[in-house]
């Protein structure tokens, strides 16, 4: 099973939730967590991990605009045809690097072929290991572009490490909003898990990442974390999932045991055992659809 933990805004506790479902797969065999947010990656902190643990690769999956010198005869033709306003004229044409998104319209505007693509480093992608949790993450350089593509090749990385520890379970640990990033992870996923909480932004953007999720066919379900901030608006979210014929799999309370499990940098339901049948649930209801 390849499981998606997703939110469609940041600090719902998204991660939080995949750390516990992460470890509560690891006590009965291998399972292999994926951080799929390459701008902001922390899915290893709450597993004792730090940056030095991982096993690190550089990786180029984007392209940049060069200037061949020596074939520019400085016509200019490359100058305002680019929507990203990544072309200034200096006594020939200049390129920012950080605003270059590698789209090629400025080459093809060029009658000299002065103008080219070229790969350039945009990212890494590693792996770390934690008892029986096979760890797969990755980042993107700041400034960089190609973020979907990052994903993509961290989902890859997740698949080997699956297969060299004989594991049964990938979880997927994505980014916020609806992006690049989202989208890559969605694609291929066996089930996701939408973490929202009881306020109107959390609500708004849950209901755009479900039609990112509904557009791939992916069978979902809802958690409702932090849901006694706000008794009233949680049950806004449940008649907002009966309405949908979509199950709540259950609502996580708001309770500081929570941070001090993040600050400790540990799953939840190591911190906070009493939190555990709450995690059993939603596991519990996610393994169950996928055998119906």
């Amino acid at each position: 099973m390849i499981l998606n933990v997703l939110s469609g805004k940041g600090g719902t506790g998204k991660s939080t939730v995949a750390a516990s479902l992460v470890q509560l797969l690891a006590e009965k065999g291998s399972v292999v967590a994926a951080d799929c947010d390459v701008d902001t990656p922390n899915l290893g902190i709450l597993f004792g991990l730090d940056d030095d643990d991982f096993e690190k690769n550089t990786v180029s999956t984007g392209t940049k605009a060069f200037l061949i010198e020596e074939k520019c005869t400085k016509c200019a033709k490359c100058m305002g045809i680019c929507v990203f306003s990544a072309t200034s004229w200096e006594n020939g044409p200049v390129f920012d690097r950080y605003a270059c998104e590698g789209c090629g319209a400025c080459g093809l505007m060029c009658p000299e072929g002065a103008i080219e693509l070229r790969k350039v480093e945009n990212g890494w992608v590693g792996k770390a290991k934690k008892g029986n949790i096979g760890i797969a993450t990755g980042q993107l350089k700041m400034g960089e572009a190609g973020s979907g593509d990052i994903v993509a090749l961290v989902k890859a990385k997740a698949d080997r490490i699956k297969a060299e520890l004989s594991a049964e379970n990938i979880v997927l640990d994505s980014a916020a909003g609806i992006g690049c990033p989202v989208i890559a992870s969605v694609l291929g996923s066996d089930y996701a898990v939408a973490v929202t909480e009881p306020t109107p932004s959390a609500f708004s953007d849950l209901k755009r990442v479900l039609k990112v999720v509904e557009y791939f066919k992916v069978p979902y379900g809802i958690v409702v974390n932090k849901s006694t901030l706000n008794p009233g608006f949680a049950q806004e979210i449940q008649k907002f999932a009966k309405e949908k014929n979509v199950k709540v799999l259950a609502e996580l309370p708001y309770d500081v045991k929570f941070v001090e499990a993040a600050v400790e940098m540990k799953p939840v339901i190591e911190h906070a055992p009493e939190f555990r049948p709450l995690f059993e649930k939603i596991l519990g209801s996610v393994l169950e659809s996928r055998q119906s």
